[in-house]
């Protein structure tokens, strides 16, 4: 219990010699002891000093200078409490203690104290101020200028486009904490303990979850773990560890927690056997949020395994409970000297990251790449797969803040294809989709149809941002038909349709595949997009638009009754068809099925819109004339239908007429108007362009 109740710098203090001196190499550990039993002649080997310090206060700011011996070597930190300290390393010197009581607006009490061989500068500052370091190679000098108007704000994002990436940033940096591979060995329960509280079925299960443990199978190990722990046995107490460690792994902090301490109670000696478990254990009460207690216990275990390989990992994971507690510089100094002195171990990688980590929210677009830097040594250097994993994207996430979108776009797909299942995929789609719309976006594609369709097709799994741009799917169709590719239109699209990101574009999509099979002649695919449509989206805007389209289809494989029940709706009244021929279609459908008076409406309509539409649907004007005319006969109105056949006769007089003179002749025939329906005859014999219906013209006359 001794570093549960020491301070955290004593005890930080306490874990660092007992670790240095069993891990470090022989000369590292000679200077450990020298430094431990003679300090004295530990600081005769100071190199530098402090002999002058300045502070000037100025209109908005105070300038501070602090005069060394030599070129200062130091670092500058902001701690809790606004405060700032200042730390000179291998520096000794007075400690000002007039400066205690100094005070002005943006700094006060600066207390100068000894630290080792450090000189440590401690003072407050005021809320809401900034700082400024002026210091240069060369100069034997530190100078601070501390002030509001030094102050950058918050960590902001600086390129426009970003947000959604720039908003997770810092919980990912900051907060993100995957379960910790910690390189402990394994340690199977000895055979001869299970022998003695197991019958051999028993023995045999629980060697099998243990192995499903050790492989990762967790779901596994859960199960039967499970079941050993919920039974009355001696095992149980080995059951609930083994579950805990698996709830552990399967980052299922709280049912590990629980699982734990139910087997505290019954066998806590248990820990002294397993430090593994005695890791999880703790780490899982830090991850509660106990961070005393995961401390005291993490605490424990290094000071038991410093002899270890792995005990500098522990020791990182110590600094990360020291930071979540606000020990900022406790936590600090154990990244440093593990970085420092195992520069080729693991821990002295994930040192490396928690230094660069605190530096990546405070980089700019003209400052990024030195810390990119330091991301990609660390992942070039390091062995591990994690330490690489997560080297790697913080690289990519720096550019994708901070770069062109499309270079960091590129390094998100590379980063994709080395980590295909690592625990970054999820972020890394989120950000290749906030990517690949900016590259969209800021991409000339007029002139560039194949650049598009390479695009499309390269980033076909994220382009949700792109379809938020009302532009971006009729582009894509525009390129598609400029380089006549309908074939793999309908294929992208397709694909989109299955894409739950892409169902608010589903109706767009499900209009261009039936226009397109309609295009390439597949009318029966083109009528099952339709259907869909109509099914999915009965009051969608474009609904009446497709029901025309469905009818079109419809009428051209002489389905009349399905025209019919689908366009029927244009007789009512306040209805307007958006494509005139739907008219047509109808009439002549309704004509088909006898329905005379409504084919005759229908007719009438068309006409009435061809009219008006600037002569479309006029190829259709003289079978139009003739059906509206044949219906208006068939329901007794052959006057109407001879003012019909009339004014359709002069209105197509260059355009084949002959059939509606022809059925002129015939109604006055009926009429027992033998003059006119002699003249329409003669007509047609004399002047018509058509053999068949001169023929069938002299027919009549011969049989009158």
């Amino acid at each position: 219990m001794v570093f549960c109740m020491c301070h955290v710098t004593t005890m930080f203090k306490a874990l660092m010699r007992l670790l240095m001196a069993k891990t470090l190499p022989a000369f590292l550990l000679a200077g450990s002891l020298l430094v431990l039993a003679a300090p004295s002649a530990a600081r005769a080997t100071i190199s530098n000093r402090v002999y002058q310090v300045d502070i000037r206060p100025k209109h908005d700011y105070t300038h501070i200078t602090v005069k060394t011996q030599s070129q200062p070597n130091y670092t500058l930190t902001s701690l809790p409490g606004n405060r700032l300290r200042l730390i000179l390393q291998d520096t000794d010197g007075p400690l000002f203690k007039k400066f205690r009581r100094y005070s002005d607006t943006n700094i006060g009490g600066l207390v100068f104290s000894r630290r080792g061989e450090s000189l440590l500068v401690t003072f407050k500052v005021a809320p809401g101020v900034g700082w400024r370091e002026l210091s240069f190679a060369g100069t034997n000098a530190i100078t601070l200028d501390v002030g509001k108007t030094f102050n950058p704000g918050p960590p902001h994002l600086l390129v426009a486009g970003r947000e959604k990436i720039w908003n997770g940033a810092e919980k990912l940096v900051r907060d993100f904490d995957p379960p910790l591979k910690t390189e402990i060995p394994f340690q199977p329960t000895d055979r001869m303990i299970l022998k003695n509280i197991l019958s051999e079925g028993d023995q045999q299960a629980f060697m099998a979850a243990e192995a499903a443990l050790y492989k990762g199978r967790l779901s596994e190990a859960e199960e039967i773990f499970t079941q050993f722990a919920t039974r009355q046995t001696p095992a149980r107490s080995l059951a609930l560890y083994r579950l805990g460690e698996t709830f552990y792994k399967l980052q299922k902090y709280p049912q590990a927690l629980a699982a734990f301490r139910d087997a505290e109670r019954l066998w806590g000696a248990y820990l002294n056997f397993n430090p593994g478990i005695t890791f999880y254990y703790g780490d899982s009460i830090a991850r509660s949020g106990d961070f005393a207690a995961g401390r005291t216990l993490l605490v424990h275990l290094i000071a038991q395994l410093a002899d270890k390989n792995y005990a500098p990992s522990l020791l990182v994971r110590l600094g990360d409970i020291l930071y979540r507690q606000g020990h900022d510089q406790e936590a600090v100094a154990i990244y440093r000297t593990v970085a420092e002195n195992f520069k080729d171990n693991k821990a002295g990688q994930m040192a490396q990251l928690r230094l660069a980590d605190r530096s990546f929210l405070s980089v700019t677009p003209w400052n990024y790449g030195g810390l990119c830097k330091v991301y990609l040594d660390i992942y070039e250097q390091a062995d591990d797969f994690t330490i690489r994993e997560e080297a790697f994207f913080k690289d990519v996430l720096l550019e994708s803040i901070n770069g062109g979108a499309p270079e960091a776009l590129r390094q998100v797909v590379l980063f994709q294809k080395k980590f295909p299942r690592g625990v970054y995929a999820t972020v890394c789609r989120s950000m290749r989709e906030v990517l690949a719309a900016q590259v969209y976006r800021e991409t000339d594609w007029d002139k560039d149809s194949d650049g598009l369709i390479r695009f499309v097709e390269e980033q076909l799994d994220y382009l949700s941002g792109c379809l938020e741009q009302a532009d971006f799917l009729p582009k894509v169709v525009k390129a598609y038909d400029e380089s006549r590719r309908p074939i793999e239109l309908i294929k992208l699209f397709s694909t989109l349709l299955e894409r739950q990101w892409a169902s608010s574009s589903a109706p767009f999509l499900y209009e261009e595949i039936a226009d397109k099979s309609d295009l390439l002649g597949d009318t029966a695919f083109a009528e099952k997009y339709l259907n869909i449509f109509l099914r999915k989206y009965p009051s969608h805007p474009h609904a009446r638009l497709v029901m025309e389209r469905l009818g079109g289809i419809y009428f051209s494989e002489s389905k009349y009754q399905e025209v019919k029940d689908t366009l029927l709706w244009l007789l009512n009244k306040k209805e307007r068809a958006q494509k005139p021929e739907s008219y047509y279609y109808l009439g002549r459908s309704l004509w088909e099925l006898k329905g005379y008076a409504q084919a005759a409406k229908a007719m009438d309509l068309f006409l009435a819109a061809v009219a008006s539409s600037a002569g479309a649907g006029a190829d259709l004007l003289p079978d139009t004339y003739y059906v509206a005319a044949s219906a208006r006969e068939s329901s007794g109105d052959r006057k109407g239908a001879l003012m019909l056949l009339d004014a359709g006769i002069k209105k197509l007089v260059n355009r084949g007429n002959e059939e509606l003179i022809y059925k002129a002749g015939e109604i006055n025939l009926l009429d027992g108007k033998k003059q006119l329906a002699r003249g329409y005859f003669e007509r047609i014999v004399k002047n018509g362009k058509d053999a068949e219906w001169r023929k069938m013209a002299q027919q009549a006359l011969d049989a009158m």
